[in-house]
């Protein structure tokens, strides 16, 4: 015996079917709730309970954007609701079709309404991914690291939490860290300023970069040393420069595999390619590493 999808207000109030379709249409149910949060519950005939669950998508995402985040303390208690009320959504959407109850009054136009509820939940569901909203929302983004370019640092693999208004209102110093749009690669690099305004850098032995005549320090490491790093025997080649007005001289903290301002091609860094601070690794493989603080 099969049932028919219908948001009418004579619709039964319970659900009369076989264990193998009841099976069938639960795990369907799941399946829609774990994709798309709230898509389950339209499925299930719920199609308001639906949507005010969907509605809290882009809620939460923008909950992530704000300046709770940039702390590893804050970030943990909205991850655990998060993940508690998505876990909630799914056993919700799951419970309802297993049992086969009572489901919501339909409306007049069910099937135009139908439709129109699963858009709105599509769309809810899509929209803290999209770009504008990601630019409108976050003070704070999470990234994941596929360079080994300021390892140890940050390492491959690992996923770190940004401040996205740090430089909006302020300039980087020197031995800052940044993250950078340029535009001969798509994504957003992170590389530490080394040079401000009027320095000197300049190459010095065995591959060391001098600052104003003093060479640069490698930053102190937080948790068990990564060992992740592949180092490269030959170490670019670069002419002494004095920092331009209004620019930045970059490197990363793995000099000997690292794109940055050594290269003439990379250049200096404009204040207007500076897009946001990193603050903190919130997920590495080395667990002394998680929430170390980056600076």
């Amino acid at each position: 015996m099969m049932t028919q999808l219908s948001l009418r207000d004579d619709a039964p109030s319970t659900i009369s079917v076989k264990p193998h379709s009841r099976a069938k249409q639960t795990t369907i149910a799941f399946l829609l709730s774990l994709i798309f949060p709230g898509l389950g519950q339209v499925y299930n005939r719920q199609p308001r309970k639906g949507l005010a669950m969907a509605f809290t998508a882009p809620l939460i995402a923008l909950a992530f954007g704000t300046i709770l985040p940039l702390s590893f303390w804050g970030l943990l208690p909205l991850l655990l609701i998060s993940i508690s009320w998505r876990i909630y959504i799914v056993v919700d959407a799951i419970r309802f079709s297993w049992k086969g109850r009572k489901p919501e009054p339909g409306f007049k136009r069910p099937g135009l309404s139908f439709t129109l509820v699963v858009i709105i939940v599509l769309f809810f569901n899509i929209l803290p991914s999209t770009d504008p909203y990601l630019r409108w929302a976050p003070a704070s983004r999470a990234f994941s690291v596929p360079s080994a370019s300021m390892c140890p640092t940050i390492c491959v693999g690992e996923r770190i939490v940004a401040d996205m208004s740090a430089y909006r209102h302020k300039t980087p110093q020197r031995g800052d860290l940044i993250m950078l749009a340029h535009s001969s690669i798509q994504n957003l690099l992170i590389k530490r300023v080394i040079g401000v305004e009027g320095d000197l850098i300049e190459p010095g032995e065995h591959g060391q970069v001098l600052v104003n005549g003093t060479a640069l320090k490698a930053p102190e490491l937080c948790g068990h040393p990564f060992s992740g790093a592949k180092q490269n025997t030959e170490l670019p080649d670069f002419s002494a420069v004095k920092v331009p007005t209004h620019t930045f001289f970059v490197v990363g903290d793995n000099l000997s595999n690292s794109y940055d301002s050594r290269f003439p091609e990379f250049g200096t860094v404009t204040p207007e390619e500076i897009r946001a601070r990193p603050e903190y690794i919130y997920f590495s493989h080395q667990f002394s590493r998680i929430g170390c603080k980056l600076r």
